[in-house]
């Protein structure tokens, strides 16, 4: 029996309002997959646009070698040394 027999064999033996339930998760569904499907035809006929970061150059390579920049905590720490060094070399 196919999926879609067996749905129409289990919609006829509940009651109506679980029928208009199933019926609004059914169009929801469909809703989204077309939007998907929308949104996709339209990424494929439009360039990829480039982010703020690719804009500008990409990510710098003095940050990726300091490591882990995504915690912030990291990255106050880093900037805080990096600060102090810069001051250091001034003086």
């Amino acid at each position: 029996m196919t999926a879609r027999k067996q749905l129409i064999q289990e919609i006829e033996q509940v009651s109506d309002s679980l029928v208009e339930e199933v019926l609004n998760f059914l169009l929801f569904i469909k809703g989204r997959q077309d939007q998907k499907n929308s949104t996709s035809d339209d990424e494929k006929s439009q360039p990829a646009e480039q982010s703020i970061l690719e804009r500008m150059g990409g990510v710098p390579q003095h940050l990726l070698s300091v490591g882990n920049l995504s915690d912030r905590d990291v990255r106050r720490v880093t900037i805080a040394a990096r600060i102090k060094q810069s001051h250091k070399q001034e003086s």
